[in-house]
């Protein structure tokens, strides 16, 4: 019989999981993804605070959500993306944050795709507001990085650097009855 590795859940590992599962658990990537990641989305939650209207044009432009909700996403995305930064960098509610950061940048990239599929004059992302105009094509390659790197860190739970293991004994020690 072949020499199989079984994971912590009980299922068979494939050889090239094998192989890469140390590095994709390791610490230090998982520190380093949180950290872009989270950066990413704070400053490109800034940039775009204060140009809401510009942003909300330009969620128009993609022509894939009625102008209603085109204006709510448009006023919740900036607020959302700081939010969402500001929890994976200092590693609070790690696996919410990357789930939800992956759905938005998901979302980017299929609003892109679609964009270039269908011809759409788009040519300068509002990924990043006027701070950094970016071409269509080169941000869905970083949308694809950053999707990556949200899959990373939930799959990862890793808590190195992270403040959700001190809150967590913190509501530990708090649940806890007193001794008399």
């Amino acid at each position: 019989m072949k020499n199989v590795t079984i994971n912590r859940a009980g299922q068979a590992l494939s050889p090239y999981w094998r192989r890469a599962e140390p590095f994709l658990r390791h610490r230090y990537l998982t520190l380093a993804s949180r950290l872009a990641l989270g950066g990413v989305f704070i400053f490109a939650g800034v940039a775009k605070l204060p140009y809401t209207d510009t942003l909300i044009w330009e969620i128009n432009q993609y022509n894939m959500l009625p102008h209603q909700l085109a204006t709510a996403y448009g006023y919740v995305l900036p607020p959302l993306e700081i939010a969402l930064g500001i929890f994976l960098v200092v590693g609070l509610f790690l696996r919410v944050g990357a789930t939800i950061s992956g759905l938005v940048v998901l979302s980017f990239a299929i609003a892109k795709i679609q964009a270039l599929t269908r011809g759409l004059d788009i040519d300068i992302c509002p990924c990043f507001g006027p701070a950094v105009p970016l071409l269509t094509a080169y941000s869905l390659a970083i949308d694809f990085a950053l999707l990556a790197m949200a899959v990373q860190i939930f799959f990862h739970r890793g808590d190195f650097l992270a403040l959700s293991p001190w809150f967590s004994q913190k509501a530990a020690e708090l649940d806890e009855p007193e001794e008399e």
